[in-house]
């Protein structure tokens, strides 16, 4: 059973976290006294923003490795059917704020001579991919 959607306390619970482990870094950054009257605010929201970036890559990088882990080590060619095998790639992706490089899995067909990326179901509508199915456009 797939969840496609999160509720929206569940999202508040998640920028509740969040923002705890912001207070972490403030302390860890400028100790429990706290900035100093020289700090200005721009240096405090780019202390913010490396925060963000961070905290996002680390969600987005664990979600996808944990959806990586759970696939199959096989998956059928969408055009063909052959088995082959799932590897890994680095790939770097724009996202809000930044960018992040994922391992993301990747296959091969031979038969083909076409790279893949699992699994071949199509996303729901209003749902992206990571990479978008190019099987019409290979063809």
């Amino acid at each position: 059973m797939s969840q496609r959607t999160v509720s929206a306390e569940k999202l508040k619970e998640i920028q509740d976290l969040a923002a705890g482990w912001g207070k972490i870094v403030a302390r860890r950054v400028f100790g429990e006294p706290g900035p100093g009257t020289d700090v200005d605010f721009r240096t405090m929201e780019q202390i913010a923003a490396a925060a963000a970036r961070g905290l996002i890559e680390g969600t987005l990088t664990t979600l996808v490795e944990q959806q990586a882990q759970s696939m199959p080590t096989e998956q059928a060619c969408p055009e063909c059917g052959y088995l082959c095998t799932v590897g890994h790639e680095d790939r770097t992706l724009k996202v809000k704020d930044g960018e992040i490089t994922l391992n993301e899995p990747v296959c091969y067909c031979p038969d083909c001579r076409r790279d893949f990326f699992p699994p071949t179901a199509r996303a729901a509508a209003g749902h992206s991919r990571l990479q978008p199915d190019r099987a019409a456009d290979d063809r």
